[in-house]
Order: C-alpha cells, then sequence, then structure tokens
C-alpha cells in the first residue's frame, strides 16, 4: 500500500516537475552552480569569495557582469536572478517539491510544500528565507541517496509528528545580510560551503547540514579578509546525541596578483564547552591562540589555489592540513604522517561550440584526517566530542572518510536552453587505517570519522608512519552515471523536473572481503515554484 502512494505521489510531481528555490543563502542553489560557470567562462572577473553562501548586494555585482559580458543566453538567465534577488520580484513565492528515490530494489518517497523568498529591505539590508515541511518515509540516517546528488536529510531533525506513514520534517533557513559589495556581514542558519570547490570541498562542503552562520567579508581588487564562526552540534564517539557549545572559527587571506590568479591562506579551529574570545580576534593566528588554551582544541590551516589560464579553462587546488610530523620532513622521512585533505581540478567550460563541459577532480583524506580524540571521555556514550570536525555526526568537510581517495570526472551539456543531460563517472578506495593495530577495542576503531587512531591506552598510531590505504582490505567503487535537468519559466509558475542514475560497481564493500557486486541508485525530483 506504501509503496503504491509513493508512487502516485511521485508521479504527480513528476508531472508537475522545478528550479531551486533560488535564495541566495543556499550553497547548493542552481545560481551558484552557473556563477561557477560563468567565472570560468569569464563572463564574471571579479574574484569570487570563498566563504559561500553570498549576501545579495554582492551578487548582483556578479550579474551585472554576466549581463555586459556574456553571451545572450547567460545574459538571459543573469535577468532573471537579478530580478528575483533586486526587490523588483515578489518577496514570497509557495511551491511543491518531491522526489523518488531507489537503491537496488528498495525505494522510498519525501516531499514538502515549500515558501521561500527575498527581501531587499534597503541597498545595504537583504534578507532570504526557505520553509519546506517535509513528508517522508524514512528518519534521517536511514534516507536513500544517489551518490553525489543533493539530499535535505542531513538538515532534518527528528520530530514526533507524523501523518499515516509519512514523518514530518520541517527545514528553515534564512540569512540576513548587512553592508555592500565590498564589505558586509552575515547572520543565518543555512549551509556553508568553503573554497575554490564549493561542492565537493574538503574544508566546508555544501552537503554538511544547515548550522549556525556568521561571516564577514571584506574585499579589495588585490586581495580580501574573510572571517566565519559557525555554531555546530556535538555528538558523542559513536555519532549519537545532541550536544551544543561546540563551534568552529576560519580566518581567510586571500591575494590576487593577476587578474586570472588567486591563491589564499586560512586557518581555523573546532573546540567547544565554551565560548573563546581568543578566537575572535581578527588578523590573528588561530594556532597561536589555541596554545594559549592548553592545545585540547583542534586546529587546521591550509592553502588554495586558483588559476584560469585562458576563458573557459580553470584550474583549482586546495590543502587542508590537520597535522604534520615537521621533524621527520625535514629529515627527509616521508613515511610519516600526515593529518590532511587535499583536492585538485580541472574545469573546461566552452563559451561556444558543440564540446561539452569537462570537470576532472581528484580528492585524498588521509587517514584520521578529521577525527579528534575525546578530551572528555573517549567512547563513552552520552559524553560530547567538541573538537572531531562534525556536525550533528557527520563530515563538516569532504563526503569521503579518512583514508580513502576519489578520482570523478563529470561531462556536461545544454542540450536546449532548459534542458541539460549530465554523465558522471567516479572511481573511490577507502581502507581502515586502524586494520590490525594491536591494543585497539576493534569495535570503536572502524576507519570512520569516529576512529581517532589511539591505543585504548590513548597512544597515538599514526605519528610515525603513514598507512594511506595499505591495508589488506580495501574497498573499491567504479561508477558510471547519467543525469538530466528540465526546467521551464511559465506565466504560472516555474517548472523542473531531475532525474538522476548512478550504476556502481564495488569490491570488498563496506571493508567486506570477498562482497564484491553491484548497485544501482535512481531519483527523479519534481517541482513547481510560484
Amino acid at each position: 500500500m506504501y509503496k503504491k502512494l509513493s508512487l502516485s505521489i511521485a508521479l504527480a510531481l513528476f508531472a508537475v516537475g522545478m528550479l531551486m528555490a533560488q535564495v541566495p543563502h543556499d550553497p547548493n542553489d542552481q545560481l551558484y552552480r552557473d556563477m561557477d560557470r560563468w567565472f570560468t567562462q569569464g563572463y564574471i572577473t571579479t574574484s569570487l569569495p570563498q566563504i559561500r553562501p553570498y549576501p545579495a548586494q554582492f551578487i548582483l555585482v556578479l550579474l551585472d557582469e554576466v549581463i555586459s559580458r556574456g553571451d545572450a543566453e547567460a545574459q538571459k538567465r543573469a535577468l532573471r536572478y537579478r530580478s528575483a534577488l533586486s526587490g523588483k520580484d515578489r518577496p514570497l513565492h509557495v511551491g511543491l517539491t518531491g522526489t523518488l528515490v531507489g537503491e537496488n530494489g528498495d525505494t522510498t518517497v519525501y516531499g514538502a510544500p515549500t515558501v521561500d523568498g527575498v527581501l531587499a529591505l534597503e541597498s545595504w539590508l537583504t534578507a532570504s528565507y526557505d520553509l519546506r515541511v517535509y513528508g517522508s518515509l524514512r528518519k534521517p540516517g536511514e534516507e536513500l541517496r544517489v551518490p553525489g546528488t543533493y539530499s535535505p536529510y542531513s538538515d532534518f531533525i527528528e520530530d514526533w509528528a507524523s501523518v499515516g506513514p509519512f514523518l514530518i520534517l520541517q527545514n528553515w533557513t534564512s540569512s540576513l545580510a548587512l553592508g555592500t559589495a565590498s564589505v558586509y556581514m552575515q547572520a543565518g542558519l543555512n549551509r556553508t560551503s568553503f573554497g575554490p570547490f564549493y561542492d565537493t570541498s574538503p574544508v566546508i562542503g555544501s552537503q554538511a547540514g544547515r548550522a549556525g552562520h556568521f561571516s564577514v567579508e571584506y574585499r579589495k581588487d588585490t586581495w580580501n579578509f574573510g572571517a566565519l564562526f559557525m555554531v555546530l552540534t556535538a555528538t558523542d564517539d559513536f555519532g549519537n546525541g545532541q550536544f551544543s557549545d561546540k563551534y568552529l572559527m576560519l580566518h581567510t587571506f586571500d591575494f590576487r596578483p593577476f587578474s586570472n590568479f588567486e591563491w589564499g591562506f586560512f586557518e581555523s579551529v573546532v573546540w567547544g564547552a565554551r565560548l573563546e574570545p581568543l578566537y575572535f580576534i581578527p588578523f590573528n593566528q588561530l594556532f597561536a591562540s589555541q596554545s594559549m588554551t592548553g592545545f585540547s582544541d583542534n586546529s587546521f590551516f591550509g592553502f588554495h589555489v586558483r588559476w584560469r589560464p585562458l576563458s573557459g579553462l580553470l584550474v583549482r587546488s586546495q590543502v587542508y592540513v590537520d597535522d604534520l610530523n615537521f621533524n621527520d620532513l625535514v629529515s627527509f622521512k616521508f613515511d610519516t604522517k600526515y593529518k590532511l585533505a587535499a583536492q585538485g581540478g580541472l574545469d573546461y567550460v566552452p563559451q561556444k561550440g558543440w564540446f561539452p563541459e569537462v570537470r576532472l577532480e581528484y580528492t585524498a583524506v588521509m587517514p584520521y584526517m578529521y577525527t579528534h580524540e575525546n578530551s572528555i571521555a573517549r567512547y563513552t556514550d552520552n559524553t560530547p566530542n567538541y573538537t572531531n570536525y562534525t556536525h550533528r555526526g557527520r563530515s563538516l568537510g569532504s563526503d569521503l572518510e579518512p583514508n580513502s581517495d576519489r578520482v570523478r570526472l563529470v561531462l556536461s551539456k545544454p542540450l536546449l536552453p532548459e534542458l541539460s543531460v549530465a554523465l558522471t563517472s567516479y572511481f573511490t578506495r577507502h581502507g581502515n587505517a586502524s586494520e590490525g593495530i594491536a591494543g585497539m577495542t576493534q569495535a570503536y576503531h572502524d576507519g570512520t570519522i569516529f576512529d581517532d587512531g589511539r591505543l585504548d591506552d590513548g597512544t597515538a598510531t599514526f605519528h610515525y608512519e603513514t598507512r594511506f590505504l595499505t591495508q589488506s582490505v580495501i574497498d573499491y567503487r567504479l561508477a558510471g552515471g547519467l543525469g538530466l535537468s528540465w526546467s521551464l519559466p511559465t506565466d504560472w509558475g516555474d517548472l523542473a523536473l531531475q532525474a538522476d542514475c548512478v550504476a556502481e560497481y564495488g569490491w570488498n564493500r563496506n571493508l567486506e572481503k570477498g562482497n564484491n557486486g553491484w548497485s544501482l541508485y535512481w531519483s527523479v525530483t519534481g517541482s513547481w515554484r510560484w
């Protein structure tokens, strides 16, 4: 009965099908994907800040560039976005969205009525909001998702409300921005991303759930400074519970010596159980501040580069470091500790012609990156871990587990102005860096982000060796996917449809030797927004 009900709801939404909410505080919005494409094509020459989302005041400046420099189709889309963000559009939109998703023989459905809008209160004061009240057949943590696609479940908090078989899960996000395109501050409850890889970032990924967001950006032609403060939710070392008073502070300094080349240095710190004033000092070294608090917090630093050698071609890279064994490295001993994540990529977006858009990237997450021992009590129920790199039990950075890597290739092409197709492939590897280490309770050391890499007595095992994907059992995944995206603006609302399918073959799946086989993931999302 439930499957028939799910199918009927999905087919109804398939028929009415939509563009995403088009609110600037969501870094997953189609608006940001379009801005990335326009930046690569050279239609946007203004430097894009690393901290997303952006306020409407700044986005309007970018859209004006596209309107003056872009081709006819880019200008058309930019004009539509500009109308929505400049206050000329209605401040309230309503809609429906629904998704039917399956994995092998398992199928489920979720959907929501939506209310969203952008408020241009003054030229220096804007706000945006988005309310979705989902009905879902699955609890958060039990959802199905096609790899590489958007899912709202990381935002959800399980409630007692239900209607028949459907759980009622609300998702409210919003943001307020104060300032100009050159200097602005933002405060909101929303998703955040950081760095040149906005959708797969190893620093702050847009797949991470909504959190408290407070940021400031000061922009000049050749450099800028940004600061981000996030209010997170801790769990215990098993990913259970919800505990307040967990925070992240990030500072970034970005430099643009040439119009087509940018590089930057950034650092961050994760801590909890207190509000630390030292971390709020601007133009401060966070590691130095951490040393004054006893080194119990978890600090990081990193670098990023973005180079556009010619219009349509973009080279990107980013490294995010928790810890290195400096003494070993200067002694030329390279089998040592690298608690870091690194990413490199190449994007090709032609301005015209038959050749498709190409995106190639490689990501590596070294053993025990993002993990941190619980300074209160390790592996104890209901004891919050304030220093690992998680928010509500999920990674705040890459969607890969520690001791993993991935090669990803995406080819996409607009077939019509409102219809596009994408071909995706990826190859991933993952191992349990704690495999075979004596003195560890194996139930706690499963190679996930909650495995701190320490013996039962607290001794770290990773200071003097790397162990990157050297284990006897490695989980390999090779996949190919197809995505179709269609949208149609009409006088009575925007219609859209997104269909995705991924076929994946795995060896030693879930680190079980000999567990080989196929998995088929698929989803259809349809929406209407007026």
